[in-house]
Order: C-alpha cells, then structure tokens, then sequence
C-alpha cells in the first residue's frame, strides 16, 4: 500500500497513547485471567433504537438460517433472497413484455373482453402461454415485493436516510397492486365484476360524479365502454410510473443492482414457463351484473381487497386505506425511540484529504461527493459528505488511506493509538495480543454474554464492535502487525444481504490488493489477518474459529458446494417451492357475503319540475343590495324532490323522497334503491311523483315479475325511454 505523506503522522503519535484516557469497554491493561478482552469505542449499532427491536433481530434470525441453508447448496451470488428487489423487478419486465404480447389477442371492449380471452384459452397455445406468463409474473412481482418488504423491516433497515426509500418503496407497492387491479378488470369476468363493484362503492363516497359510477353497473348494458377503456388505458400507461418509482427508489443507492443477472434470469423464466404450461391461467365465469355469484376462486395477490369492498361502506373503506398508508409509510418514524447521534456520521478533516475519490467510489448509499477544494491546497477537489444520506456504515473510512474520513463515534485515528498501547501493555506483559474487528450486525441480541449487553465475547481477543468490516483500513492492519499484534481476525456479516452492502465485499478486494488502498504484504504478513463472515446465529463456529486461529491451525477451506447436480436439485427444489407459494395465492376460493334471495333495484336520474319559478322580494332584501341589482322579482332555481313509491302483490315496500343534486339544488334525482323480496312471480307497482303536488303520481309502471334466487332483476327509469326491466 502506497501511504501519504499526511498517513505517517500518526506514528509519531503513538508514543504518547499511553497517557490517553481510556473510554468504555477498553480497560487497559487486560490480564489473562479477563474472560473476554474486549472493547467498544461504538455503540452496538449507529441505527437508531426502535420499538420491538429485540422481537425483529429474532424474528431476522429466521431469515439468516435461511440463506445458511441455502448457501449449502446454492452460491450465495445465486441465492434469491439474497436479490429479492431484482428478482421482483425482473418479473416485472416479463410482465410488461407478455401484456404489450397479449394485444395480439386480446380486445379492450366490454362486450369482447372476455370472449377474445376464451378464443386465446380454446385455439392459440402461444397466446395462453402469454397470458399465463403475464399472470404468475405479476403475481410473483407483487410476492417479492412483499418478501423484499418483510426483509428490510426485520433487519431493521429503514430509518434514519434510509427512511425515502423506504416511503418510495411503500408507494410502488401500493402502484403495482393498483396496476394488476385494473387488470384483472379487463377480464370482464366474474372477479371484474366485483372488482368494478367495489372501486364503485369506493369512489361514490366522494362527489367526484354527478352521477354515482354504481348506476353504470346495475345492468350489462349500462357499463359504459368508454369507463373500459379508461381502465385499460390506465392499466398500459401507470408501469410508466414504475420507472420513475424505480429511480427514485434507487437515487440515493451506489451502483444497485436492478436485475438478476443471465442465470438467474433464465431460472426465473424457466420457472414461470413451467408454471403457466402445468397450471395455465384462466378467467372465471362471465361477468354478469345481474347475478349474484356466491363462491369463485380469487388471485388473492391482487384481489384481497374484496374481502372489504363487498362488506364495508365507502366511508369505512376509506377510512381503513388512508389509515393502512399512513401507518406504513410513517413507520421510519413512529417506530424509533432514539434518533442517532451526529457522532454516527462521517466527517472529513480537510488537513488530511488529498482528493483521491476512493471515499466517494466506495460508498454504497451516494452520501459523499467531490467538490472543488476550499482550503487553497493544491489538490483539484476535497471529499464532502452529505449528512442526511450517510448511514454511518463507515466503509469510506476503510477507503480512506491518509484517514481523513471517520466517524467521530469510532475515530480511526484514536482507536488506532490505543490499539497500539494495547498492544505495548500486552508485550510488556509477555502476551500475544490477538485482535478481532467484528461487524455490529454479528454482536446483535444473539451475541449477548451472560453478563448483559456488549460487545461479542471472544476469549483472549481485543474485540472492537464496527459498524461495519469496510470500516477497517488496510493501514490500521498494517500498523497493527507492525506493532507486534500476533493476529487480527475480522468478523463480517453473512453473505445473504448485508445491511451495508458492499463493505465486507471491498475489504476482502483490498486485502487481496485487488482494490485500493490496498493492503500492502512487503509490510506485514498477510497471514496472521483472517476473515469470515458469520452471522449472529453462528456463535459456536466463530468461537471454534477464533479459537483455531489464535492455535495457529490454518484456516479452513469453505465448505464445498454440493455436486453440480445437487446444486440444480437444490436450486429446482426452491423454484419450485417459491412457484407454488405465488400459484397457491393466484387460485384460492372466495366466498361472498351476498344472500341469495332474489333483489329489486329500481333506479332513476330524473329531474322534478322547477319549484316556484320567480317570486317578490322583500324590502329588507331590496335593501342588502346594491342599487343597479334591486329587480323586484328574482328567479329560484331549486327542483322538487323525486319521490318514490313501490308496491308489491299490493303492499306498499318503498317510500321515499330524493332530493335534487347540485349547489344550488336544481340537478337531478338519482335513486338507487335495493329491496329483498322472495322467489317466484310477484305484481309489482313502481310510481314516481315528480311534481310540487306529493299527491299527484306522474309516472308509473305495473307488471308481474318472476324473481330468482342469486337474480337481480333491475327497473331503470329514463326521462325519454321510460321504465325498462332487465
């Protein structure tokens, strides 16, 4: 490693460490007889505490024996959970490709929708292929999004600048679901139906329409073509906004990884053509608004949300939304109960940064730039750290070879100077002194001693807690061995997801002199420094390791991966297992809430004859205005109410009044009004009284009506068409 001229200063420091005063967990000197030699110049973790912390670290270390078990049989680069977010967004593109495939096929009419599907079912297998691709590839989207979700929220991993992409993240969810919403309505089925039922009853809460969007689905020929094409155009357009969402998401992430590479990609393709040919999609029963289908199968993926719709009110519906959004997208900060400390971010000491950029190159969350220089050095530009973006993983500093970069609550400097009188202390003492740098991730609650919370507890090692292995730089190792410490072991996280993303991956580059600053072999013995990763559920295997290392045993190989055959049973095993969880949700039985006796809709948008055209003002509102406005007569524009009156087998059901709409209550009356009545033939009288005279019935309609059970038969009233049944 090539040091600066500024990096050489601290050796004529470290002659004076011994008078330091000592901080925390670092007692010096340490005996033999100490059980762990232990010490902290950090907090467990630079995230701030949260409420239930010690149940998600728990509930976190499921997932670690996950990805533990499937790196025996899987390269950790080929694990899925470990790339959740690009798989997710691989399954997207296929979507995207297979939808644009499927207009091929399929036509966006209300009247076609459906029986252009079932042609596509009965005569082509390459558009059903596509169909169905289309299907378990959202499907699987919407799933790993959510398996993505759960994974960031137990390992904690939202808080602090983490807390946009988080919120970013929370809104794509709730876009993608809304995508396959409306697309599951452009089936036209029996799903659809309830699907459109439901945003009816959603959005009629609202005054957004002059007339309520329910009374264009009573009946299959009131559903306007022009609301289907909306929805499909909707359905086309919004995976736009998925791009966006995507940048926006990924802005303040360091070279992220978008999608799977070749060979996950053909296992993901390969997997969802095996679904779709073995299980193809198919629609339901036709959709038919005037039936009322008591039990079909549901992609719960998508469509969970009936479970509401047919059951709550547009109130309770909103009220159960706004407040679900809400709850989540606040969660980075209702559920943190100590903000981090400034210590925790990093700093730049302009009298030591020369400008070389590896800060800026290594830093996985876009926190650090390069700007031109301020203090007049003859350097073209200086490091300069945007505190809202840094997460405190310290990976700059390890990049840092003049050590101008720290973290003031684990200064590389300072640790470095009482590492050193540490070590002198343990020479003086005939020690070998043995050091272990363990990432914060591995001291969770897992790692605890008996003795309460603190750092690992390794015997006979100096342990310094780090919010991350990229903290340590190849020079503190290189000084370390210098100054006589027998061995370093340094202790990073598991291979699935690290919580700092690539720390553990640059340091191995820089100790094997493939990345810089380079750890330099000429001055220290590269031997006596030894990585793993362990997470904190492997306690006993760093202890053994640990324990082998400070014997001098050489380390062991990584456990080999199975055959080559094991590896794609292992891998077909997974596949098959995450398919059958995303087909298991696609096709699951839905029972409404609708009882089956037959139902009466009679509605109407009719207008009541104007109420008192004009009438004489009074002098005291002759008076209020002004003098060019004082017309003795004013007009009134206000309707009379649309009343609504229904006899059956000539018992009077129904008597109601509806008033008109409008600010100034001259619109129309809309009515929409349900009555249960009992199966077979029935004398139905409906009259509407439009007039000032409530006694006088202007229009009516008889007829013998035979009711069904799962029937609706609907009365719709038009001013120029009149009464017509369905």
């Amino acid at each position: 490693m090539t040091e600066s001229p500024i990096a050489f200063q601290d050796e004529a420091q470290d002659t004076t460490t011994a008078a330091l005063p000592q901080n925390g967990h670092a007692q010096l000197p340490l005996t033999d007889d100490s059980p762990s030699r232990s010490g902290s110049l950090l907090e467990p973790s630079p995230s701030p505490a949260l409420w239930g912390e010690s149940l998600l670290r728990r509930l976190e270390n499921g997932v670690l024996l996950l990805d533990r078990v499937v790196h025996q049989f899987i390269p950790p680069a080929l694990n899925p959970f470990a790339q959740i977010g690009a798989i997710a967004n691989t399954c997207f593109i296929i979507a995207v490709v297979t939808g644009i495939a499927l207009l091929l096929w399929y036509t966006p009419s209300v009247q076609q929708a459906y029986s252009s599907l079932e042609a596509v079912r009965q005569s082509s297998w390459l558009g059903q292929l596509m169909r169905s691709l289309h299907r378990y590839s959202s499907d699987g989207c919407l799933f790993l999004i959510l398996l993505h979700t759960l994974r960031i929220f137990l390992a904690r991993r939202f808080t602090g600048p983490r807390w946009f992409a988080w919120a970013t993240g929370a809104a794509m969810l709730a876009l993608v679901w809304f995508i396959g919403w409306t697309g599951y309505w452009l089936v036209w089925d029996v799903r659809a139906q309830h699907v459109a039922l439901g945003t009816a009853k959603f959005i009629d809460y609202l005054p957004l329409f002059v007339e309520p969007l329910a009374r264009s689905f009573l009946t299959d020929a009131s559903v306007h073509s022009l609301f289907f094409f909306l929805i499909f155009f909707a359905h086309m357009l919004l995976p736009l906004l998925i791009a966006v969402g995507l940048w926006m998401h990924l802005m303040r992430v360091n070279r992220a990884k978008l999608f799977t590479g070749r060979t996950m990609t053909l296992w993901i393709v390969g997997s969802l053509i095996v679904l779709s040919v073995l299980l193809p999609a198919t629609s339901a029963a036709p959709a038919h608004m005037t039936i009322k289908a008591q039990k079909f199968s549901i992609d719960w993926w998508y469509l969970w949300p009936l479970a509401l719709t047919d059951r709550l009110g547009g109130g309770l519906l909103w009220g159960f939304f706004l407040l679900s959004g809400l709850v989540t997208l606040t969660v980075p900060w209702w559920m943190v109960k100590r903000r981090p400390k400034p210590e925790h971010k990093a700093v730049v000491d302009l009298a030591r940064c020369f400008g070389c950029t590896l800060c800026a190159k290594d830093c996985p969350f876009n926190a650090i730039t390069m700007a031109p220089r301020e203090d007049g050095r003859n350097f073209p530009v200086q490091s300069q750290v945007n505190p809202a973006l840094c997460v405190g993983c310290g990976i700059c500093t390890g990049a840092c070879d003049s050590q101008a970069i720290n973290l003031p609550a684990l200064d590389s400097r300072e640790l470095g100077q009482r590492l050193h009188a540490w070590i002198d202390e343990q020479k003086e003492l005939g020690e070998q002194p043995y050091v272990a740098f363990v990432c914060s991730e591995c001291t969770g609650n897992g790692w605890n001693s008996s003795a309460g919370a603190g750092p690992l507890p390794l015997p006979s090692y100096r342990v310094f807690t780090v919010p991350c292995v990229g903290w340590v730089s190849a020079v503190l190792l290189e000084r370390a061995l210098q100054r006589g410490a027998e061995g370093i072991l340094i202790v990073g996280c598991g291979e699935g997801d690290p919580a700092c993303r690539e720390g553990a991956k640059w340091f191995q580059q820089r100790l094997a002199g493939q990345r810089e600053p380079k750890f330099d072999p000429k001055k220290a013995d590269p031997s006596r420094i030894r990585f793993a990763h362990y997470d904190r559920t492997r306690r006993a295997e760093l202890l053994r390791a640990a324990n082998e290392f400070r014997a001098g045993a050489e380390p062991h190989a990584n456990a080999p991966l199975r055959s080559g055959w094991l590896q794609i049973v292992a891998a077909t095993v997974l596949a098959v297992a995450l398919g059958a969880v995303t087909y298991a949700f696609s096709e699951l039985a839905y029972r409404t809430p609708h009882n089956s006796a037959p139902e009466f809709v009679i509605s109407f948008n009719h207008r009541g004859e104007a109420g008192q055209p004009q009438r004489q003002l009074t002098k005291e509102e002759l008076d209020k205005r002004l003098p060019h406005m004082r017309a003795q007569i004013t007009t009134v524009r206000h309707r009379v109410p649309v009343r609504l009156r229904v006899h059956v087998d000539g018992q009077q059901v129904l008597d109601q009044s509806y008033q008109p709409r409008g600010l100034s209550g001259d619109g129309p009356s809309i009515a929409i009004a349900r009555l249960p009545v009992t199966p077979g033939a029935h004398a139905v009288r409906v009259e509407l009284a439009d007039t000032p005279d409530a006694s006088k019935w202007t229009r009516q309609w008889t007829q013998s009506v035979e009711f069904e059970e799962n029937r609706v038969r609907v009365l719709l009233f038009d001013t120029k068409a009149g009464f017509t049944l369905d």
